[in-house]
């Protein structure tokens, strides 16, 4: 934050977030995702992975242990549009293989990223995409040997009790050292389980089990029961930190459909947090596609009980109306009083968003666009929701 005396800031540290135009008490963590009081956290998603130079070379994804960096101008054009959280979608500072030991490279960069957007007054959430047996290759396993090679898909935790005691070491360690930053909003437990698709069933094959209820049947007992894990991960977490919010999503990449089976009574403080690219004809289209945009196919079938979040939504930028896709989206969390991030923001690394930008909105509408497009109908979209934000973290006071 700029423009504000050392007394102010302290003022502000004391009350944990600022309000523009604000006077008195402010909301604490738990507060910010309350649905009934109304949305507080409008956003977007930054997604990390680990850097492989084998894969990746010196400057696809830039020269540090995580790629894309994120530069500061990036999260400046970010909070200066409105927005004021960021989720953070990025690798565990916890290495993937046995024993799962403390990856010091990966924490350090963490600390530095939760840092850098406190400056330019954006919450975090902070969210693990990969960890402990769980490569950053399940979310491309259907792209197996063309850019990587097939056994770089980790999906392990699903099957290893180790894995899983990795996974709980890593967020104790996570809570204890991370829950001090004034910034700080939430911790998500994983980005996207699927379970549901990848774990092993008793033929030896992938799961790929799409109804709860059958899925509940055939995982309980097992490691492959993303919601006893979810309950493990957060009571152990809430040992860690007793006050900030805990995130958790549900199998099936975050899919509502799967929320009923997560236990939202394991520990104080969860937050549902469900994703949705319904209808992903339309969402996930390729250049050219002309897939239309159908109004009546635009909504999501929302959580009925809260506290909930639409934790990310998008859509390739070059659908027809993708900016009216994004506002029916916004809209319908915006009624529900539902905080919500949009997938995905720029990350400032040129190399990298020239090249990876289909859900990049900066790019505008035109599939060609080679360079951020400083008329974007999508980021107009994007800003005039995003000014609604009111609340803005305290200031860090030491960088």
């Amino acid at each position: 934050m700029t423009g504000l005396t050392r007394r102010q800031g302290l003022l502000a540290a004391g009350a944990g977030l600022l309000g523009a135009g604000a006077a008195g008490a402010q909301p604490a963590r738990r507060e910010l995702w309350d649905n009934s009081a109304g949305v507080r956290l409008r956003g977007a998603v930054i997604a990390q992975r680990r850097v492989y130079p084998e894969i990746d070379g010196p400057q696809f994804l830039g020269p540090g242990p995580v790629g894309a960096p994120v530069t500061d101008a990036s999260l400046a054009r970010l909070s200066a549009s409105g927005a004021n959280l960021v989720v953070l979608s990025v690798p565990a500072p916890a290495r993937e293989e046995p024993p799962f030991a403390v990856d010091h490279d990966i924490e350090q960069h963490l600390h530095g990223l939760v840092r850098q957007c406190g400056r330019h007054g954006l919450f975090v959430v902070i969210g693990f995409r990969s960890g402990p047996g769980r490569s950053e290759f399940t979310f491309h396993r259907d792209q197996a040997g063309s850019w990587f090679p097939a056994d770089y898909i980790d999906e392990s935790v699903w099957q290893s009790r180790e894995a899983q005691d990795g996974w709980q070491a890593m967020w104790r360690r996570t809570a204890a050292r991370f829950r001090r930053y004034p910034n700080l909003a939430g911790y998500l437990l994983m980005v996207e389980p699927n379970a549901n698709l990848v774990a092993r069933g008793p033929d030896g094959n992938d799961l790929d089990i799409w109804d709860a209820d059958r899925l509940a049947g055939q995982v309980s007992g097992t490691p492959a029961d993303w919601s006893a894990l979810a309950s493990r991960l957060a009571r152990a977490v809430r040992e860690e930190d007793p006050d900030t919010p805990i995130l958790v999503s549900p199998d099936g990449y975050a899919a509502t459909g799967f929320a009923g089976l997560l236990d939202m009574n394991a520990t104080t403080g969860l937050v549902l947090a469900v994703h949705d690219y319904a209808p992903r004809a339309y969402t996930h289209q390729n250049r050219g596609a002309g897939v239309g945009f159908n109004p009546l196919l635009a909504d999501f079938a929302q959580p009925a009980t809260g506290p909930w979040m639409l934790g990310e939504f998008g859509v390739s930028r070059w659908a027809p109306d993708a900016d009216l896709f994004l506002e029916s989206r916004i809209a319908a969390a915006e009624a529900a009083g539902a905080a919500w991030s949009v997938f995905r923001w720029d990350s400032g690394w040129r190399v990298y968003e020239n090249a990876e930008n289909r859900f990049n909105p900066l790019y505008g509408d035109d599939p060609h666009a080679a360079l951020p497009d400083v008329d974007s109908r999508l980021m107009g979209s994007l800003s005039r929701a995003w000014s609604a934000n009111i609340l803005r973290p305290a200031p860090l006071l030491r960088r």
